[in-house]
């Protein structure tokens, strides 16, 4: 049987099918018939050509949690929206065709951003490139979504997001708009990071597992 590289406990442990799935259902646990529904309608309406997961950092944010977030860009009249650590593009083609704002993705995974260049579509850009390494002063977006890039928790990885987090607040220092912040499974140790910042709604479907939307 096939073997799945599954992050359980702090480890990444080589698993079958039914592993990663119970893993998947306990996750999800608290919204599970709804992430099981918006997986197969929106696998099929959005169907893509290969790929969407990548261990250890490449993770698909499940469209449940998209179809909220687009939800709120529509509500909040968002014009613009940065994914940053967009993988192999599942979120942002999902809101290119459920919003009116204009959206980009940023990824270093080469192998990803040759993937989502090819199911993108028109009207979307998608650049490869470090997060850490961005001027985000030339970035006028009025949304970051944060797909946890720096999924594994260590210590590194901590200074890095609460470092990308920095860059962004830096880069807005002279701006007088409002910015938001949107996170998808972050892990809560890093709560903290977040602790200036309003918080205006929360997706919850299980432990770390959370969607958080922030008013900067």
């Amino acid at each position: 049987m096939k073997k799945y590289n599954n992050y359980i406990k702090g480890k990444w442990i080589n698993s079958n099918i039914f592993v990663l799935l119970c893993s998947f259902i306990i996750s999800y646990r608290h919204k599970i018939f709804k992430i099981i529904f918006f997986e197969i309608y929106y696998s099929l309406r959005y169907f893509t050509k290969g790929k969407s997961f990548k261990t250890p950092h490449i993770h698909p944010c499940p469209y449940y949690f998209i179809y909220k977030i687009s939800k709120f860009i529509n509500q909040n009249k968002i014009k613009s929206a940065v994914d940053l650590g967009c993988g192999f593009g599942r979120l942002v083609i999902f809101l290119k065709y459920s919003t009116n704002a204009n959206i980009s993705g940023y990824e270093l995974d080469q192998e990803a951003v040759k993937m989502a260049k090819k199911n993108k579509g028109n009207n979307i850009k998608i650049i490869q490139g470090d997060i850490l390494n961005i001027n985000y002063n030339n970035i006028a977006a009025e949304c970051f979504i944060i797909n946890e890039p720096f999924y594994q928790p260590t210590k590194e990885n901590f200074t890095k997001h609460e470092a990308l987090i920095k860059k962004i607040e830096k880069s807005r220092i002279n701006s007088k708009k409002n910015y938001y912040l949107i996170t998808i499974n972050v892990n809560e140790k890093r709560n903290y990071i977040y602790k200036k910042k309003k918080l205006v709604k929360t997706i919850f479907a299980g432990q770390n597992r959370t969607v958080k939307i922030y008013l900067d």
